[in-house]
């Protein structure tokens, strides 16, 4: 990598890992701060600001002009109030295109460590694409993707198979330098149009197989906007972009509607806003004709890019960041997200269930994500709380899997509840999805007990119907119980085990094993 060999941490040790992180990205279009609460290798926004600085407009002859350069400085004064009045004391600062591509870049650092105290790393085209990959690979789970990330200077592209970069690419096409290029042509987009078709590879340039499926996985100010105004279009019920998909006909729809739509007019839309309305045409025209170009008919949103990759990065490999020898196997291991924060008990009877044939692939993995969410049900007061805290989680789940989760907890607790919940989201539900809220809430049922109570819990399978071939006696689960005290509740027990049986029509058989005492 070549990037500008400057430490990006501040008042931490390379041990310690920190509680709350800020991380600071100094892009073209605008500069933003988003500050972190850490937790199990997690990474929660709770607050975020965002100024609008146009760097592109402030460059003449390669040089970022002292106005902007100022701005620059004053908006990180406000922000250096920000990390100080949050005592947040670990900070990831990145500068990328504008910055990149000045010749005064050393200058303008310098000076911003002068005067706020904060110490920038400029990326490199390679470092700024594979820690955008990291952050949004990181929050979704997919192991195969062509990534893209499109900024106001840049277009990143990442092709990435089982969650190992194959190839890295930057081209020229962010929003505002487009938008800036053709500003005064006579047939703007027309020429914008062609101007992009002629940069963007083929799917050979970019190494991808002839028959490979791949998912496309978009991030940026800009894929956030058109993902937002498209479920206005649609009436979506979820005020949420992660991991939302949108098809390139929906794309092509926008294109025609705000090209013939005045930029103040495109400003008044809230999904877009006026900080976007003169950039977001021409980003609209490089993500349809990378699709177009490449094969794709829909993209999946990231809401997490740039920023959460390199906090990732910087909070694992402290010094291999800093010495800038981060290693695409060290991108690997951050973006391959597996659910530790799960008792063994719960995990092993879910484990169990699924090599029974009684979950699916994708059941066993909704239930997982759910069992790391049972705490919820501890203070269950509103279905709304529960509701809210899932879908305010960027998870992997798609929007209809976190639902589902939602409505499955909150049916363990209250299962009247869910009816109105159901009739919410039926633009998003299937309607087989009612099933598999009962299926997965009796098994939360079971595990909130063996949660709560922290009892030992050993679970097995005896697969008698395969075995003897009678179609009269059902396969078992067999679970071993150890409490910690004389104290457990059975009846609770046999309720939730009850329902279960049910529900899956397998049969339960439970033993319970006190202090010092034999089975009961």
């Amino acid at each position: 990598m070549t990037d500008v060999n400057r430490s990006i941490i501040h008042s931490q040790k390379d041990t310690i890992r920190p509680k709350t992180a800020s991380v600071l990205d100094l892009g073209s279009n605008s500069l933003k701060i988003a500050n972190y609460k850490i937790s199990h290798d997690t990474y929660k926004p709770y607050h975020q600001e965002s100024i609008r600085l146009k760097l592109l407009d402030g460059i003449d002859k390669g040089v970022i002009k002292d106005d902007h350069v100022n701005r620059i400085v004053e908006s990180l004064k406000l922000f250096r109030n920000i990390v100080d009045f949050e005592n947040v004391s670990y900070v990831v600062a990145v500068a990328t295109s504008a910055i990149r591509d000045s010749k005064n870049q050393f200058e303008i650092v310098q000076r911003i460590h002068r005067e706020t105290g904060f110490d920038f790393m400029i990326l490199s085209e390679h470092s700024e694409a594979i820690f955008s990959y990291a952050g949004a690979a990181k929050a979704l789970g997919i192991p195969s993707m062509l990534f893209f990330d499109i900024g106001g200077g840049s277009l990143e592209l990442v092709l990435a198979r089982n969650y190992e970069i194959k190839s890295v690419m930057s081209l020229p096409l962010g929003a505002l330098r487009l938008t800036r290029k053709f500003a005064n042509d006579e047939f703007s987009i027309n020429q914008m149009t062609e101007y992009v078709k002629n940069i963007i590879p083929s799917r050979t340039d970019l190494g991808i197989l002839e028959s490979e499926k791949l998912v496309m996985v978009g991030v940026g100010g800009t894929m956030r906007a058109l993902a937002r105004y498209d479920q206005s279009l649609r009436e979506y019920r979820l005020s949420k972009v992660h991991n939302y998909k949108i098809n390139y006909n929906s794309l092509k729809y926008i294109c025609s509607r705000i090209t013939h739509i005045p930029t103040e007019k495109i400003g008044n839309i809230n999904a877009i806003g006026k900080g976007r309305a003169d950039i977001i045409l021409a980003g609209n025209i490089v993500i349809l004709e990378l699709m177009k170009r490449l094969g794709f008919k829909s993209i999946t949103v990231s809401a997490h890019g740039l920023r959460e990759g390199a906090l990732a990065v910087s909070t694992r490999y402290h010094k291999k960041f800093v010495d800038q020898s981060i290693t695409y196997s060290d991108i690997q291991s951050i973006t391959n997200n597996n659910i530790t924060n799960i008792g063994e008990s719960t995990r092993r009877f879910v484990d169990v269930m699924y090599n029974m044939n009684l979950l699916t692939d994708n059941e066993r993995d909704m239930l997982l994500y759910a069992l790391t969410e049972i705490d919820n049900l501890w203070s269950f007061r509103d279905v709304e709380n529960v509701l809210h805290s899932i879908m305010d989680d960027d998870s992997h789940l798609s929007h209809k899997d976190q639902i589902t989760v939602a409505l499955s907890l909150i049916y363990s607790k209250k299962r009247n509840k869910v009816e109105p919940l159901l009739l919410r989201f039926e633009n998003i539900l299937e309607s087989n999805d009612e099933r598999l809220i009962k299926k997965m809430a009796s098994v939360i049922s079971i595990c909130e007990i063996f949660h709560r109570t922290y009892a030992r819990v050993d679970t097995n399978m005896q697969m008698l119907t395969q075995q003897t071939g009678a179609s009269n006696i059902q396969d078992s689960i067999i679970i071993s119980i150890h409490p910690k005290t004389d104290v457990f509740p059975e009846m609770l027990l046999n309720q939730a085990c009850h329902k279960l049986e049910n529900v899956f029509k397998v049969s339960l058989e439970t033993s319970i094993f006190y202090p010092q005492s034999t089975s009961l």
